[in-house]
């Protein structure tokens, strides 16, 4: 290649050399005025493409044509074509080029030195032609501040603006020249351009002092309008926060120095809103708060404030007697109330006080047994009554507290249950939060330290499924891996009972009579059996594993988690000893009896922080007036964004389900507070039936004032037949607060019992080994360990959905 060739330059270069646009080279180049020296191949990103190249001295001696070529062609609309540039690239970009840009930066580097404003070019890239993009030059882009007064007796703020202008003709001349440029021609152009900024600068700063004194006559009359002094300076103090987060103005050309102004202004209008805003919204979270009540929380229980209440803890573990002397002194005094986490619960108490003679009584969510002479009832928690004054109040698994979703129910009764004797449950990691919760209410507290009654051991060895003794109980954590567990059994020759939380309360009862009978050798559970379930006694505890999907995320078990489980392993007067080990399968056994030991032997963590509350109907109802709307949703995520943010003792429960209800049910033209009792029922959200259903009752009872019961066959598979249980159990909890519009109770209390029994049916029909044909042991023996693990991991959305926790369900 010849030096010559070397030499020359592409099509970039053109617009530099002859002063002229980059689309009046194209057009030149295509009408053959502008010659080409060769065409050369390049590659880029992989790609080979072809560009022209231009001999430097011919185009330099073509420049003296350029206006005549204009004028025979005038002003020509622009060929279409990838080389295609806009009005703004051809009348404002240029190509960057080094010469031009060696000859800016000297002529900048004058101005800032002489102004003290930062000044550089404003380089871009943009889209020309299929070679590109390319970095072009734009103009300059400039940096100057100005203090200024912005809010009344304040000090001045620095406002910066950053300000895009195209350069002046006189400049340009310079830096495109295609000849050599003298020192003396930069200086000049160096005066020009800093003569232009400085002129722009003043001009600008003139503009936004306008804007500004305008803006705060405008913001004193605005400020008149309220009355209140700390208002007034709440916004100012809004207004002053916003400005220290003060961004640039970004300016142009396009819009001038008076643009600057506006936009100023604008950012300053916005900040004056925010700031009105912000007032209002705290005035209305205050004004909630208020009427409330949740700021002094222990306030609106005004029964229980009347008592002198007193408090006696009996912390101890599970096999400790601490139910026991709890229901001893219910059972002892004149009036009792039993507060439970789950309806099975709630029913064995009051089977237990009948039997002792007493005037007993159960409410739970979905049924009431009360006469009007009970003196001794027995409720799921969250149907406490707050106004019905006894002399003990027994509150079981108080370490519920700690439960993001049924926590509150715990708190309220702590805080409300009117009662003179106050009788807590549960385990002992649960005494800090109880201590200060009741630092609330002042009110005084008894710890007593219950110890378990009996040995619990760790087996040394893990447990052989095949191998399992009478009176062993295999706990698992999916519905799926229990049902898994029972195959496995039954095949084996052993008789199963089966425990899990979709199965209703009434088959779950009955299947723990069959093992506490003998009827079956091996009970197969989910830690449902560790709230308290009367299962009998247990000679061994088996886990199937220790991690299980809380429905957020896989993970290990915890140490209060194991101890619940573990510890239901013995009965004082039946065993010795209870045991506990894990299955071979579950993993590496060293490791797992190191866990399970270190669970029993060590301390688990300790409930500490705030308790869980949530908003009641009044608060409610105070929200959507102040608030302005009957939107429940809109207001249920107010009042769990507010209601007790910033509070030293109290944090909202998860509320997120709750809120999605609402949202929907929305849409049904009811009450708000009927929409609410609604969005309570205890439906799983992530059941589309279910919600579905939710939504046609509304409606049902928004329309007709008369909801039908729903109408299920029993003949269908175990899945389905426990969705209808839920199902009809959410009608019979909605028919406790509507009974003149769900009239057909009897009917539904029917069927549930008829889905309890085809659920028993079917589990006692199964639980028992029989002989199977061929092609069942065929399909049996493909239940290998893999497919077992691939199992377990699509039913995690089950364990998500609370089956392996059934007191988590909403209100029961």
């Amino acid at each position: 290649m010849s030096k010559k060739s070397k030499q020359l330059v592409s099509l970039n270069h053109l617009p530099g050399i002859l002063l002229a646009s980059m689309a009046e080279c194209e057009r030149w180049i295509e009408a053959g005025l502008i010659p080409v020296a060769e065409r050369r191949t390049f590659q880029k990103r992989g790609r080979s493409f072809e560009a022209p190249m231009f001999d430097p001295e011919v185009v330099a001696a073509l420049a003296a044509e350029v206006p005549v070529w204009r004028a025979q062609g005038g002003e020509a609309p622009e060929r279409k074509g990838p080389m295609q540039g806009t009005a703004r690239d051809e009348d404002t970009f240029q190509p960057m080029d080094d010469a031009a840009h060696r000859r800016r930066q000297s002529i900048l580097a004058t101005v800032r030195k002489n102004t003290g404003i930062y000044i550089a070019e404003d380089i871009r890239r943009i889209e020309r032609g299929r070679w590109k993009p390319e970095r072009v030059f734009a103009g300059y882009r400039a940096v100057f501040s100005r203090p200024m007064q912005i809010l009344p007796d304040s000090a001045p703020v620095d406002i910066a603006i950053e300000y895009a202008f195209g350069e002046p003709l006189e400049v340009a001349a310079v830096a495109l020249a295609p000849a050599r440029v003298e020192r003396a021609e930069l200086a000049a152009a160096s005066e020009v351009l800093e003569a232009s900024l400085v002129e722009l600068r003043d001009a600008t700063v003139a503009a936004c002092e306008q804007e500004l004194a305008s803006w705060r006559d405008e913001l004193e009359t605005y400020l008149d309008a309220y009355e209140d002094a700390d208002e007034r300076q709440a916004i100012l103090g809004g207004i002053q926060l916003a400005l220290e987060k003060l961004d640039r103005i970004h300016a142009s050309d396009k819009g001038g120095p008076a643009g600057a102004g506006r936009k100023l202004r604008q950012k300053l209008d916005d900040y004056r809103s925010k700031a009105a805003a912000r007032r209002l919204r705290h005035l209305r979270e205050a004004q909630i708060r208020e009427a409330s009540g949740y700021e002094s929380y222990a306030a609106i229980f005004p029964v229980a404030r009347s008592l002198n209440r007193r408090f006696l803890f009996l912390a101890g573990p599970t096999n400790s007697g601490k139910t026991y002397e709890a229901l001893k002194l219910a059972r002892e005094a004149e009036t009792a109330e039993i507060l439970s986490p789950l309806r099975l619960l709630a029913l064995e108490h009051f089977e237990r006080m009948s039997e002792d003679g007493l005037a007993a009584g159960m409410v739970t969510g979905e049924e009431r047994v009360l006469s009007d002479g009970a003196t001794h009832i027995a409720r799921t928690i969250e149907t406490l009554d707050l106004h019905r004054v006894v002399d003990v109040c027994v509150i079981d698994e108080v370490q519920m507290l700690g439960d993001p979703s049924r926590g509150w129910a715990w708190t309220q009764a702590m805080v409300g249950a009117p009662a003179k004797l106050v009788v807590l449950t549960g385990a002992p990691e649960a005494i800090p939060l109880v201590e200060h919760l009741l630092a609330m209410t002042g009110e005084p507290l008894e710890v007593k330290i219950l110890k378990r009654k009996g040995k619990l051991r760790v087996e040394g060895v893990p447990a052989n499924l095949n191998k399992l003794m009478r009176g062993d109980a295999v706990v698992a954590f999916t519905r799926r891996d229990v049902h898994d567990l029972r195959t496995r059994l039954v095949a084996a020759g052993r008789t199963v009972a089966t425990v899990y939380g979709a199965l209703g309360p009434e088959v779950r009862r009955a299947e723990a009579a069959r093992f506490r009978n003998g009827e079956a050798d091996i009970l197969v559970a989910t830690d449902a059996i560790g709230m308290g379930l009367n299962i009998g006694p247990l000679r061994r505890v088996v886990f199937s594993t220790l991690r299980k999907f809380d429905g957020v995320r896989e993970r290990q078990l915890s140490a209060m988690e194991i101890k619940q489980i573990a510890g239901r392993a013995g009965r004082f007067g039946h065993h010795d000893e209870g045991l506990v080990t894990a299955l071979s399968e579950s993993g590496a056994y060293a490791q797992v009896e190191t866990v399970i030991r270190n669970a029993l032997n060590g301390d688990a963590a300790k409930l500490r922080g705030k308790a869980f509350v949530r908003p009641n109907q009044e608060t409610v109802l105070s929200a959507s007036e102040v608030l302005q709307t009957d939107r429940l949703g809109r207001v249920l995520r107010h009042l769990y964004d507010t209601l007790v943010a910033g509070h030293p003792d109290l944090r909202m429960a998860d509320m997120d389900e709750m809120i999605e209800l609402a949202t929907l049910l929305d849409t049904v033209d009811m009450p708000i507070l009927d929409r609410l009792s609604y969005s309570m029922a205890p439906v799983d959200g992530r059941e589309q039936l279910a919600v579905e259903l939710l939504l046609d009752w509304a409606r049902q009872h928004a329309l007709h004032g008369r909801v039908h019961a729903p109408e299920f066959g029993v003949n269908t598979d175990l899945l389905k037949l426990e969705a209808r249980v839920k199902i009809a159990t959410t009608w019979l909890w909605l028919a406790q607060r509507y009974s003149e519009v769900f009239e057909d109770v009897e009917a539904v209390v029917d069927l549930r019992a008829s889905l309890n029994a085809k659920i028993e049916e079917k589990l006692v029909a199964t639980s028992v080994s029989h002989r199977r044909r061929p092609d069942e042991k065929s399909r049996g023996s493909r239940n290998t360990k893999p497919q077992r693990q691939k199992n377990r991991r699509r039913d995690r959305a089950e364990a998500a959905a609370g089956e392996a926790e059934p007191y988590r369900v909403r209100g029961r």
